[in-house]
């Protein structure tokens, strides 16, 4: 960001790519002056302008970094960041993915505030303008939680600044809190109770949201309400109860919500919109990253330099490598795989021959398994060019600081996209911001710490029901799996257990998708402790973040913000002065 927040100004050269798709047809760029903004096409467009903007962070890797690397889920592959996966204290500070968010953030927010303040002069018809206003409340407020949750105390910014200004002052976490409700409390009133179209907010998205945010304020030390819990409680479930009305509901199998050309199904509460017009998707290989969405890249491992025989192709990904999963995903999280199918699911294990004519063995042909991964050490013998046991991939996990030379390993495949125009494109799918499946999670953590645990335990075996599903399977065969898997479930009456079931629960449903170091952050032990801190300095075998900092629970802030205010602007304590 060349100046502070407060010098963002949407007047200049603001692209109006919009998410939705229906808007991806027409021309999206202009001019948010404040004369435009007076009117209801520049409100209307300044509106686009907001949603596009959340492509900066759902399905980049600036926020994939922050929000999955350095996790008890995913480590450090041959090419993630080192500084964010290690907690490196002097690399932090100057690494350009960590400030990425707080820099995107206020000139997103700066849009959204254009729209709330110029709505109600523009000439839209009130009840346009109600909605316009809610969308816009909506993705202000998603945006300050997320900066709230990286970075504490911020400048609370709710005017269109279009002044120049060398000062600026940050505001308590619990202002931002409050802030953040009363534009959520007020979108899930005013906000449809369908969504106009694809990737447009509707009550069931704010609903969902203002769950989370009441959920996560309840254990922040300043900011905290005896009542979050049960405002939490009570916002996921009005959408459980009234999910019919919102026209929401769990798919039956865990493997069709992340289906390619499926990501608008019932289950799926909001999403960033993509297009498979290369222009306002920002997707093609030149495109600048902050936008692209290379989601489908990051997981990968490098599966065509292995074997002869298999190469890089769009159904199997470009393998950037960025991260691997950690041994407690995949043996402690998805240990069981019998009965919750949702290993199997969310990882890619075997790779298919694609190049016969060049394979490293005589007798294999297109369709053959090229490489395994059994997941566990004794597998039955099977014919394929090459099988690496679990041992084998996480014995490459070496010393922090090193580069892993073995890429290979369970590839998440939430994020596949068939539909890239070639090899090197970035993703054309909607990213999915928030699930159905989340809520009755949100539901049954709240109903644990308000001491109902049977209500609580209940709500994790909806979505462990749908877990046990596996189609082809004898129904009776799926009933028993059912029986089985909701029995295993603890009985939520001791709340150090209860909250250790539920971040595994949300690891087996949630892997991947943007929210595990909040989660880790939010959550404590019985010593208080938050969960990111215990989780990886306790885990086994050590991960490359063992040696974090209780600082590390936030990000420190950018340093060109404190340079180029002229008012003292204290860092986030632990990185200095």
């Amino acid at each position: 960001m060349k100046k502070i927040f407060n010098l963002i100004i949407v007047l200049v050269a603001a692209t109006l790519v919009t998410s939705c798709t229906e808007f991806l047809e027409e021309e999206p760029r202009s001019l948010l002056t404040a004369q435009y903004l007076e009117t209801a096409s520049g409100v209307e467009s300044a509106l686009n302008s907001a949603y596009s903007d959340l492509r900066l962070f759902y399905g980049g890797e600036s926020a994939m970094t922050m929000t999955v690397a350095g996790t008890d889920e995913f480590q450090r592959g041959p090419d993630g960041n080192l500084a964010v996966m290690t907690y490196d204290q002097a690399a932090l500070l100057t690494n350009g993915m960590v400030g990425t968010t707080w820099n995107w953030g206020y000139t997103a927010i700066n849009t959204a505030n254009a729209v709330i303040q110029f709505a109600p002069a523009s000439g839209m018809m009130e009840s346009r303008q109600r909605v316009v206003m809610a969308e816009a409340r909506f993705i202000r407020a998603l945006w300050y939680f997320n900066m709230v949750r990286m970075y504490g105390d911020l400048v609370l910014n709710l005017r269109f600044n279009q002044v120049p200004s060398t000062k600026a002052y940050r505001t308590s976490v619990d202002s931002v809190y409050m802030a953040i409700i009363n534009d959520l409390e007020i979108a899930k009133n005013d906000l449809p109770k369908r969504p106009a179209e694809p990737g447009r907010v509707w009550g069931a998205s704010a609903r969902h949201l203002l769950s989370l945010v009441y959920l996560t304020r309840a254990t922040h030390p300043t900011a905290g309400r005896p009542t979050d819990y049960q405002n939490a409680f009570d916002n996921a479930m009005y959408l459980i109860n009234n999910a019919g009305t919102y026209g929401v509901a769990l798919l039956r199998d865990f493997a069709d919500v992340h289906r390619p050309r499926n990501e608008n199904n019932a289950e799926v509460l909001f999403n960033v919109q993509r297009s498979t017009d290369q222009v306002f998707n920002e997707a093609a290989e030149t495109a600048a990253n902050f936008r692209a969405n290379r989601s489908s890249f990051f997981y990968r491992p490098n599966y065509g330099a292995l074997v002869r025989g298999l190469v890089r192709d769009i159904p199997y990904g470009r393998p950037w490598h960025r991260v691997r999963p950690t041994n407690y995903l995949l043996e402690v999280a998805f240990a069981e795989r019998n009965d919750d199918t949702r290993y199997n699911k969310t990882f890619q294990t075997l790779w298919r021959v694609n190049d016969a004519a060049n394979a490293e063995m005589p007798g294999f042909a297109n369709g053959d398994t090229a490489i395994w991964l059994p997941g566990v050490e004794s597998h039955r013998p099977a014919r394929a060019l090459r099988i690496f046991r679990p041992s084998e991939y996480f014995d490459n996990v070496t010393a922090a600081g090193t580069r892993q030379t073995l890429s290979i390993f369970p590839s998440m495949r939430k994020y596949d996209d068939i539909d890239r125009p070639s090899m090197n494109d970035a993703s054309v799918r909607p990213f999915i911001v928030f699930r159905f499946a989340e809520t009755y999670l949100i539901a049954a953590e709240a109903a644990m710490y308000l001491n109902r645990p049977a209500e609580a335990r209940n709500l994790l075996n909806v979505v462990r029901t749908r877990a046990a599903f596996l189609a082809g399977r004898a129904d009776a065969a799926n009933a028993a799996a059912v029986a089985r898997i909701t029995a295993a479930t603890p009985s939520m009456t001791d709340h150090e257990v209860g909250i250790n079931f539920i971040l595994d629960e949300r690891s087996r449903e949630l892997a991947g998708e943007y929210m595990r170091w909040f989660d880790l952050v939010r959550t404590r032990n019985a010593a208080g402790v938050p969960m990111l801190l215990h989780r990886l300095r306790n885990a086994t075998p050590a991960l490359p973040g063992s040696g974090i900092q209780d600082h590390h629970i936030l990000r420190p802030i950018p340093q060109s913000q404190r340079d180029l205010t002229t008012n003292p602007f204290p860092q986030n304590p632990g990185f200095g002065t």
